[in-house]
């Protein structure tokens, strides 16, 4: 964390970026425990350090409420631990751990339970979600924060991709996010149920937003000020490896193209990132030749987009996906090795990032 005065008292913004992935999640568990260690360390060392923005879908949904619903990082911390401990599923002691994985077949505590419904549009109850989510985030807290939160979920008569957020990002208007926001964000068809939002002729039913983005990348960089000498970093946190072994049973080609639907976007929403950064360089070291009358205006220009740092954090490259159950393994074995392992991936990989700010 070494630098010049100038270099320390810059300011650090953070944006973080949450997939959904199920009980994948404890990844982005143990990697936020990371993202607020460091920042505590970068505060100590002298330096501004600011969490701009938190964007998720789904299970990185609930994750981003308990980061910005929290006073401070230390409850944040509280409202995670307490979270994950409702969802684990504790096997009793003469039973292996690994059954937990399929007892969540059935049900996962304060999460969902088997329950189909009358006309067999999911097999899923969850209000019990709706129970833990008041329970654990404090939503006055989120609406009030001056860190941005964006959640997304896909309206399933019109298809389009509706984002929910606690404050106006670019074009996104705000809005009162309440429990079922976070719900619909994680209502994953056919499983879950579409959760309706508003009543009467204003009521829409919402889906998942992983189903047709798993990864919200551009609201989390609208949310980025462009103000003097702050250096935005947008950190992904990605559940889902681009490389996997070749499937051999119906299972594993299922988990497969789960990983392909849900991951590989980012790869392609990455790179558009990074040529836009390169686009904008380009432009800002042409400015000076440009006419003076002219570098004015395309210097406001510029000062509207942001050029930032993008880090993904890949969590789960580590064997899961040899699992089938991966997705719905909740059982304390389970998270707390993900989470462990998300903790450890992160700060490997954003120790460099913030030691060269």
């Amino acid at each position: 964390m070494a630098g010049t005065a100038d270099e320390v008292a810059k300011t650090i913004e953070i944006g973080l970026v949450l997939q959904g992935g199920g009980a994948l999640g404890a990844y982005e568990y143990g990697g936020i425990l990371a993202l607020f260690d460091l920042m505590n360390e970068a505060e100590a060392a002298g330096r501004k350090v600011t969490l701009r923005v938190v964007t998720g879908v789904s299970i990185g949904a609930i994750n981003a409420a308990c980061i910005v619903g929290a006073k401070d990082r230390g409850d944040a911390r509280a409202r995670l631990a307490a979270l994950w401990n409702d969802f684990m599923i504790k096997t009793p002691a003469f039973l292996p751990d690994a059954l937990g994985a399929n007892f969540a077949l059935y049900e996962v505590p304060h999460f969902y339970r088997f329950s189909p419904g009358w006309n067999w549009t999911y097999l899923y109850e969850t209000s019990e979600l709706l129970d833990t989510l008041r329970r654990r985030i404090d939503f006055v807290a989120l609406n009030g924060s001056d860190t941005a939160f964006v959640v997304t979920a896909v309206d399933v008569t019109s298809g389009e991709l509706t984002s929910f957020a606690n404050h106006r990002v670019g074009e996104i208007a705000p809005t009162v996010i309440e429990p079922k926001h976070v719900l619909a964000s994680g209502s994953l068809a056919p499983q879950f149920p579409c959760t309706q939002i508003g009543e009467g002729q204003n009521a829409c039913y919402y889906w998942d937003g992983g189903l047709v983005d798993n990864t919200p990348l551009g609201a989390a960089i609208d949310a980025f000020t462009s103000e003097a000498g702050a250096e935005p970093i947008l950190v992904v946190m990605n559940l889902f490896p681009l490389r996997a072994a070749l499937p051999n049973s119906f299972v594993q080609v299922d988990d497969r193209v789960n990983q392909l639907r849900f991951g590989n976007r980012l790869s392609q929403d990455a790179h558009n990132a990074k040529r836009i950064n390169d686009l904008l360089g380009t432009i800002e070291a042409l400015v000076p030749y440009a006419p003076p009358e002219q570098q004015a205006t395309a210097r406001a220009q510029l000062d509207r987009f942001t050029k930032v740092t993008t880090v993904e954090v890949t969590l789960s490259d580590d064997g899961t996906y040899a699992d089938p159950a991966a997705f719905r393994d909740f059982s304390q074995q389970g998270i707390e090795q993900r989470r462990a392992r998300g903790y450890k991936t992160t700060r490997q990989a954003l120790d460099r990032v913030f030691a060269a700010q």
